[in-house]
């Protein structure tokens, strides 16, 4: 076929005898070549509306995938609406919550340290509606799902993946300020000895949670500048999100193994006392197992990166 669609001579011969040798093995011609001679004229004709067969079908698949490129868009629209609502939602639940116990707080029911919780809890759900309304925004735009990825285009000049990781990371340093005033208070409790070394640990474990989680926020954002100025490539970006987020697993992980030594050498005093079950003790010595094993999954993963980055850095 040429590429004005007009036939091929050789292939008008080919088909000819294609379509002779199937009348003569169907007994069309019977010892006569007068078919055919009939058939040439119209030939070109068929081969034409072959053509145009081809090129509606062509333009049929195009409307079809249109169709359904339009029809998954109106589908992650809907869904992204739906999410929207149900962040509204718990929006107003904890708004409301907020404001009975500030009033309760007002009237000498509860104390400070309760309303600051809800206060933060309202402030997740702030952030999780904004995060979902920039998403919704995006879809409406792209007609996809909303891309997250460091390396993600922009997106009619907007950088959303960078303004839900700012709407994101605003809640964490309420968190943060409510974790470390609740460790200070363990810390008093635990001077007067009343409360134990093991519980303090766990709570100052929670805080170097938050402030890793505040890290890795200002991280990601970091990364997602320099390859949007054209300093880290695609593969690199990722590749050092991932990395950056593997160190953090292993760092919450060994948090977590001090935690647990501290709490199973308390368990194995008390069980020595008779305090605690020996299914007790071997479920603590269980937990401490699981996240010596998670330090352990940890390192590996950082160990595959590293090698993923230097492959990389050096193509």
């Amino acid at each position: 076929m040429n590429e004005d669609h007009t036939p091929d001579p050789d292939f008008v011969n080919r088909l000819e005898w294609e379509l002779e040798s199937t009348l003569r093995r169907q007994g069309a011609l019977n010892g006569t070549s007068s078919a055919i001679r009939l058939l040439r004229p119209r030939l070109g004709t068929t081969l034409a509306l072959v053509v145009v067969s081809m090129l509606v079908g062509g333009a049929g698949t195009h409307a079809v995938t249109h169709r359904v490129d339009k029809q998954a868009a109106a589908l992650y629209v809907a869904r992204g609406e739906a999410l929207v609502e149900i962040a509204r939602t718990r929006l107003d639940h904890f708004g409301r919550e907020l404001a009975k116990t500030q009033a309760r707080v007002e009237q000498g029911l509860v104390n400070e340290r309760e309303a600051r919780g809800m206060a933060v809890a309202f402030s997740q759900a702030e952030s999780e509606t904004e995060f979902r309304e920039l998403g919704l925004t995006e879809t409406l735009i792209t007609g996809k799902e909303p891309n997250d990825a460091l390396s993600a285009p922009l997106v009619d000049g907007r950088d959303f993946v960078t303004q839900r990781l700012a709407v994101q990371r605003r809640p964490i340093q309420r968190q943060l300020d409510f974790v470390a005033d609740r460790a200070r208070r363990h810390e008093e409790l635990a001077e007067a000895g009343l409360a134990s070394a093991g519980e303090l640990k766990g709570f100052q474990a929670e805080v170097a949670g938050v402030e890793q989680e505040l890290v890795g926020f200002d991280k990601r954002i970091a990364l997602r500048a320099s390859f949007l100025d054209g300093e880290l490539s695609a593969a690199a970006v990722e590749l050092r999100a991932m990395r950056f987020a593997a160190v953090a697993a292993r760092d919450m992980a060994l948090r977590h193994v001090e935690v647990f030594a501290e709490q199973q050498k308390r368990f194995a005093l008390l069980s020595e006392r008779g305090a605690v079950s020996d299914s007790e003790l071997h479920a603590m010595e269980t937990e401490l197992r699981t996240v010596e094993a998670q330090v352990e999954l940890a390192e590996l993963e950082l160990r595959i990166l590293d090698q993923k980055l230097d492959d990389a850095s050096e193509k």
